[in-house]
């Protein structure tokens, strides 16, 4: 096969090389990075991949420009490092197209879990006011909250969600959770209560999101919920931006109508610089690292071990 990857960061090029191209060509496959080819410029990225049986796709490249599928017709396959690709490629398209589209599931869980975890306990003890106050050579001390004892409202308990009420559960919280289908099962494994989310967002502590984007999901969190909050409320967002209502969320921040909130995933990443600061002091931001940790590395091996799979006739972790 006829790999291509266009465009990546300079980070990720290293481990790919190693990870990726080597196995495949070992094997006997092609594979070619395509600078230039951004896909924010359609034209370029759909040159890039003419040609080529497979793409293999790094979310830090943004959604493939309309139109490419189809207009690359020697494309058989995407590879998608990462859980989300729903998000990047479009599904419609690349049926019409008869692309198969693969992932990586359940990649990085417990990192994303860990990070999660962190967001709650910075908001809650304002680690990253303490931090600047003792950069600036200050000794003012201010209050946190204690943990132990409080409500957390886990928001989908797949892969991730569970791992967090695990966590949880550590650390002598009270976890309940939503889902979109109540299963007796997966309530008495957890070891949590199973609630309306209507319930689980007016009576937790701390209420932190773990559902994928998809039209169902779309705002799930919307401004009736997010009204519904707490006041000593804090919550949390390692999941995707589009689940929540992002504006409604942001007015109750700088409004100061709940603690504080601890974000990993924005729908405009980078986000503007000039909103961050609007949005309320009690608010931690980090730039979409939950997964990435060393075990996060793994994701792109194996999405490079489904470009193998596909070429050997026996496609793995196919979502299209």
């Amino acid at each position: 096969m006829r790999i291509v990857c266009i465009d990546t960061e300079d980070q990720y090029r290293e481990i790919v090389e190693r990870d990726v191209v080597a196995p495949l060509r070992a094997q006997g496959h092609e594979f070619a990075w395509v600078d230039g080819g951004r896909f924010d410029r359609p034209g370029d990225a759909i040159a890039s991949a003419t040609g080529f049986d497979a793409l293999y796709v790094i979310g830090d490249q943004g959604p493939l420009p309309a139109g490419l599928l189809e207009q690359t017709p020697s494309l058989k396959l995407v590879s998608f490092v990462g859980t989300g690709a729903r998000r990047f490629v479009d599904m419609a398209e690349a049926e019409r197209a008869g692309v198969t589209v693969t992932n990586v599931p359940d990649f990085a869980s417990q990192s994303v879990a860990e990070h999660a975890i962190a967001l709650m306990f910075a908001v809650a003890r304002r680690l990253v006011e303490g931090d600047g106050i003792v950069r600036s050579g200050n000794w003012a001390k201010h209050q946190g909250v204690k943990l132990a004892g409080e409500r957390i409202g886990v928001i989908g308990a797949g892969a991730i969600g569970s791992r967090v009420i695990r966590l949880a559960k550590g650390l002598g919280m009270e976890p309940v959770y939503w889902s979109r289908t109540e299963d007796a099962e997966r309530t008495a494994a957890l070891g949590a209560e199973y609630v309306s989310l209507d319930e689980l967002v007016a009576t937790s502590r701390v209420v932190s999101v773990h559902v994928t984007h998809s039209p169902e999901t779309d705002r799930l969190v919307n401004r009736q919920l997010l009204e519904r909050l707490r006041p000593d409320a804090i919550f949390v967002n390692t999941a995707r931006a589009e689940v929540v209502d992002t504006e409604a969320l942001d007015e109750l921040l700088a409004a100061g109508r709940i603690f504080g909130a601890g974000i990993d995933v924005f729908a405009e990443e980078p986000p503007s610089t000039e909103t961050l600061p609007s949005i309320g002091s009690n608010a931690v931001f980090t730039p979409h690292i939950g997964f990435h940790t060393d075990e996060a590395d793994d994701v792109f091996r194996l999405a490079g071990e489904n470009i193998l799979a596909f070429a050997s006739g026996r496609p793995t972790n196919v979502i299209h």
